[in-house]
């Protein structure tokens, strides 16, 4: 009867383990998101007048603040694009590892963690590279900051 506790408590203690990594993953990139508006208000408030706001965007530091706002987007993309691939990778050479498992050791019980893991692989590459082209055609990475010419641009979306 006692045995039957380790299946259990294992399970849910995997299960726990996935859902915090999860919780404070999401919470940390959102920590993040607030200071950077934050630090973005700050910098906004601090201008008095509209064309002291216009002035300033209109310099090369106000140019390279809006730049890294409009670049956020493009940048976690890419990071999403090269995470699909770090996955890809390892999940096919831990199915390819099976595999060889499977052949050297003469045991077929390693075939279905070699099929699983190849194929969890191969899904996420083909996945990555769907999200590659997309990003591609929806022009992520070239995002340019828009010219403020006058006071009245400000309140224009």
């Amino acid at each position: 009867m006692e045995m039957i506790w380790i299946p259990i408590i294992g399970t849910l203690a995997s299960a726990v383990t996935v859902v915090l990594v999860v919780f404070f993953v999401t919470r940390s990139r959102q920590r993040r998101m607030e200071a950077q508006v934050q630090m973005q208000s700050r910098m906004i408030d601090k201008f008095g007048t509209a064309p002291e706001l216009i002035s300033f965007l209109q310099s090369g530091a106000g140019r390279q603040f809006v730049a890294g706002v409009q670049t956020a987007p493009a940048v976690l993309t890419r990071e999403r694009i090269l995470g699909g691939f770090s996955r890809s990778i390892v999940l096919t050479a831990l199915g390819v590892a099976f595999v060889f498992l499977a052949f050297f050791e003469n045991d077929r019980d390693f075939g279905i963690p070699a099929a699983l893991l190849f194929f969890l692989g191969v899904g996420y590459f083909v996945a990555t590279m769907v999200t590659y082209k997309l990003a591609g055609k929806m022009h992520l990475g070239e995002i340019e900051p828009p010219a403020l010419t006058s006071s009245t641009d400000i309140g224009r979306p």
